[in-house]
């Protein structure tokens, strides 16, 4: 079809006009990145695989089978640990004649507590009101008196860092300074910010704390400033992106899709004697009060949540007999699906949102750009919230992040939030230096310390010219119209 009408615009307009379609695709083609924009067409693969042939991601069932921690979704705890490093694949060796200088990163913060207190008290002031009512099972009364405990911890804990979040960053840390000790030589500058939230505060305390435990003579700049959350954690002052996130369509969609997916009967009735004890309960004035109505959906729902969240915490107690591995992927596809609608190239969100990390990619390379002219080693540190990772992912491209699909069913099979944004997620761009002045500076991005793929043409995977890599995504930035808004 294509070549019938360039064909007839040959015939009817000649090559001029040609010349100057060929032009603007070229044109267009340097504003928006193909592979750093929503792919056109349907993706078919089901898997990600990186030039190395490690397969990365991939949601479906079968994944999830061999390994069922990545279920957890955004709420996994850091997949890597000092204990299993040697089962993940080791660092392609620094080229000859190279040394590592310079560090930028991004990290989410370390393990929590579930945000908010409605998913710890509105399944025990549930379970109370059936349990004086008779309508618990042997399991209900269980989970009663297990839910009485996480309630009672998570008081005034709501969304705080867990022992487990500062033990990950501070591991974080001792490898990066283990893998790239040439950076945090001598008295070299750490640059360390965070965003206004305290979990964030905490991950950026332990991790510099480990720094300096290492090389007490490290030079460590630590702050967390509202001015910094343009770029650190965009408030998007104007609302731009608000439009596009919370359309009525995109929610009615994934809200029509997660009643289709999540199915809590079987779930509901080994709690209840009765299940439809729920819908009485709902009709009763007390549970409209303080938000503890609860529909079988949402039991579901909070249940999974604490489910979990349970290994970021230090409770000993266990809660993997209440839903079925296949139940907790339901939840695991609803949310992956959530996931992509907020971070991804999604037609509903009308491909904007990854754009709204437009700032803090421009905060990457510009602050790339000082020390690489300053000729200044040390590092960059950030800390904020997967809020920022998943949709930087996306706007970059890393690991195929990139990816549009045409269906919500398809989302599965093509984007992997567990991939992305585990707890204390983490991306480092790695600079590298020649002793030879005439060489190029080089670099490599790791997205939770595996070396990831970028869309940035390079001949020597995973390292990557930093002219190329900058030129690519200054054109991203360019063609984004979060370019022209407030930044506070």
């Amino acid at each position: 079809m294509k070549n019938i009408i360039i064909n007839s615009a040959m015939r009817s307009l000649g090559s001029l006009v040609l010349l100057m379609l060929v032009s603007f695709v070229f044109l267009l083609s340097l504003i928006t990145p193909s592979q750093a924009q929503p792919y056109k067409g349907k993706q078919t693969f089901s898997w990600y695989t990186m030039p190395n042939g490690e397969v990365t991601q991939g949601g479906d069932w079968e994944k999830v089978m061999q390994n069922p921690s990545l279920v957890y979704g955004e709420y996994r705890p850091y997949p890597v640990t000092d204990e299993n490093i040697n089962s993940i694949p080791t660092l392609t060796p620094t080229p000859d004649g190279y040394k590592p200088f310079y560090i930028s990163h991004y990290g989410r913060h370390g393990s929590r507590w579930l945000i908010s207190a409605r998913y710890y008290t509105a399944p025990v002031a549930m379970l109370e009101k059936a349990n004086k009512e008779g309508q618990l099972t042997e399991l209900g009364l269980s989970l009663l008196e297990r839910f009485r405990i996480t309630n009672e911890a998570a008081k005034s804990r709501y969304g705080e860092l867990t022992p487990l979040g500062h033990k990950q960053h501070r591991e974080i840390a001792g490898r990066m300074f283990k893998n790239f000790p040439e950076v945090f030589e001598g008295d070299a500058e750490i640059d360390a910010r965070s965003t206004v939230i305290i979990r964030c505060i905490l991950s950026m305390g332990s991790f510099c704390h480990r720094l300096k435990e290492l090389n007490p003579n490290l030079t460590i700049c630590n702050d967390a400033s509202y001015f910094d959350m343009a770029y650190m954690n965009y408030q998007d002052p104007e609302g731009y992106f608000r439009t596009f996130k919370n359309n009525e369509d995109s929610r009615d969609y994934l809200a029509k899709f997660s009643s289709k997916v999540m199915k809590p009967e079987r779930f509901v009735a080994s709690v209840l004697k009765d299940p439809k004890w729920l819908n009485e309960y709902n009709l009763n004035k007390d549970s409209l009060k303080n938000f503890q109505k609860m529909s079988a959906q949402q039991f579901f729902y909070y249940t999974a949540k604490q489910v979990i969240d349970l290994p970021n915490t230090p409770l000993d107690i266990k809660l993997d007999d209440l839903l079925t591995l296949e139940e907790l992927y339901q939840v695991y596809v609803t949310r992956n699906a959530d996931s992509y609608f907020y971070a991804g190239w999604d037609n509903l969100s009308d491909n904007k949102l990854p754009y709204s990390q437009t700032n803090l990619l421009r905060n990457i390379l510009d602050d790339a750009k000082q020390h690489i002219a300053e000729n200044k080693r040390g590092a960059t540190l950030r800390f904020g919230h997967d809020s920022n990772v998943l949709p930087l992912c996306s706007l970059m491209n890393i690991d195929g992040a990139g990816v549009h699909v045409d269906s919500i069913e398809e989302i599965a099979d093509n984007w992997a939030m567990y991939w992305y944004i585990p707890k204390a997620a983490n991306l480092q761009f790695i600079f590298y230096k020649s002793e030879k002045s005439d060489s190029p500076i080089l670099l490599k991005v790791l997205l939770n310390e595996h070396e990831a793929v970028l869309p940035v043409k390079t001949d020597s995977f995973p390292y990557y010219k930093w002219d190329d890599f900058l030129s690519f995504y200054e054109n991203i930035i360019d063609g984004s119209p979060a370019k022209e808004l407030k930044l506070r």
